[in-house]
């Protein structure tokens, strides 16, 4: 057999990374779609189920977000002591852990342990652990995988939604029914997603290369990152987006609800919000292969300004319902701000070098906003009788957060240059 020949059959070789991208596709479906997505719709069931107060009862969204920041700080450590499969099946019995308890609790101590065994499971199955796979499996267009992948989360929720929701009307209690259903799946998926996971060491001609493109640069060390203020710049504005979009978006269904929108129509909106996030997630990461980190980000953040504002003049009326779905087609191409752009954000930024200890810090900062936004949104409806105050200030939170990354990027452009013309005068040398 000659080389041409070799060549060939080695060309018609099934690659594995297909059946890595579809397992990790199904995990981003059940995990965020079914797990995270829809805790908006079981809001206002629970608090109806137990007579929990609204801010009290958010504040098991901090433990949740806590949580996950706070092991993601040590993701890389972790995913290299005990491996992708170990630690994806920790998550997933954690996550079945914190469904079960969703079901079953009455009491706020209660919600609270299933809010962070939620956070854990999260941390160890979606974002961060498919950003690191993909990273390791995906060499070209790795911004429109990452983006087909975590698109399947709006298709979870939307698929998710039309399922709980009539379930849930049935009965003051239909929603631990719910969560009840969402634990079996994560059992089948999870022992779906462990056997056919694989780990994938990086072979001598996938090495990245000295000059590179996008995230794909040799990088930075987080030592050195820590000393850059534009790696601290960046991360108040990881951290403000995810006050922001989390907290706001989080509480569209409970403001829906609030302005007198009918359950019929609420749950056609938030079916139609799933199917648009599923295509703008995608968008979103083919457009940042094609045009780069400043321009996807920036049409992230200026929908985010609007969609924020616009939030709060939606109502039961003709053009209240209209606004409410411009709403949600500005807030879904918003919302890869805290998806899709973290593993981005940690590619683009600091390159290679540690991009698993830069993946866990990025997801980890936008987490912890989270378990601010979050229960905030509560307090503020406690305080006010309305969340409208909240979508104003978050609004003008959106404009100034854009206009710090600008900086972000021109700095870390001017740092990728400086280490690349280094790399070259010393190859030059050699």
């Amino acid at each position: 057999m000659d080389n041409q020949d070799l060549k060939e059959k080695q060309s018609k070789k099934f690659d594995y990374k297909y059946v890595i991208i579809g397992v990790c596709a199904l995990v981003i479906c059940l995990g965020l779609g079914f797990c995270s997505s829809t805790k908006g719709i079981f809001l206002p069931k629970i608090l109806a189920g137990t007579g929990l107060e609204r801010g009290p009862f958010g504040i098991s969204d901090t433990f949740r977000y806590v949580t996950t920041a706070v092991v993601n700080i040590f993701f890389g450590t972790l995913v290299m002591k005990l491996g992708i499969k170990l630690l994806m099946g920790l998550g997933f019995v954690s996550l079945i852990g914190s469904m079960v308890l969703y079901g079953v609790s009455t009491e706020l101590w209660q919600f609270y342990i299933a809010g962070a065994l939620l956070g854990l499971g999260l941390a160890w199955t979606t974002t961060t652990m498919i950003g690191y796979i993909i990273n390791k499996w995906v060499k070209k267009n790795r911004g429109t995988v990452m983006g087909f992948i975590l698109a399947t989360n709006g298709l979870g929720g939307a698929l998710a939604t039309n399922i709980f929701m009539p379930i849930m009307e049935q009965s003051v209690t239909g929603y631990k029914t719910a969560f009840f259903i969402i634990a079996i799946t994560v059992a089948v998926v999870g022992t779906l997603a462990v056997i056919f996971i694989k780990d994938k060491k990086l072979d001598i001609d996938e090495a990245p290369q000295k000059k590179q493109k996008g995230d794909d640069w040799v990088g930075i060390s987080s030592k050195t990152a820590f000393k850059k203020t534009y790696f601290y710049l960046a991360m108040i504005c990881i951290f403000l987006t995810g006050v922001v979009i989390q907290g706001i978006t989080g509480v569209f269904n409970a403001q829906m609800e609030e302005v007198g929108i009918a359950p019929d129509l609420r749950q056609v909106i938030t079916t139609v919000s799933m199917i648009v996030l599923t295509c703008t997630k995608f968008i979103t990461g083919f457009m940042y292969d094609k045009k780069g980190l400043r321009f996807t980000m920036t049409i992230n953040y200026i929908c985010a300004f609007f969609a924020m504002g616009l939030m709060a003049f939606i109502g039961p009326s003709t053009i209240g319902v209209i606004l409410c779905f411009v709403y949600l087609v500005l807030a879904d191409v918003a919302l890869p701000l805290e998806t899709i752009m973290l593993p981005i954000y940690a590619g683009d930024l600091f390159g290679r070098k540690e991009y698993a200890k830069m993946l866990g810090i990025c997801v980890s900062v936008n987490t912890a906003g989270y378990a601010l936004g979050s229960p905030l949104m509560g307090f503020v409806f406690d305080i006010f009788g309305s969340y409208v105050p909240a979508f104003y200030a978050g609004s003008g939170l959106m404009f100034i957060t854009v206009v710090i990354m600008q900086f972000v990027i021109t700095s870390a452009n001017k740092e990728k240059k400086r280490i690349e013309s280094e790399l070259m005068a010393q190859e030059n040398l050699a």
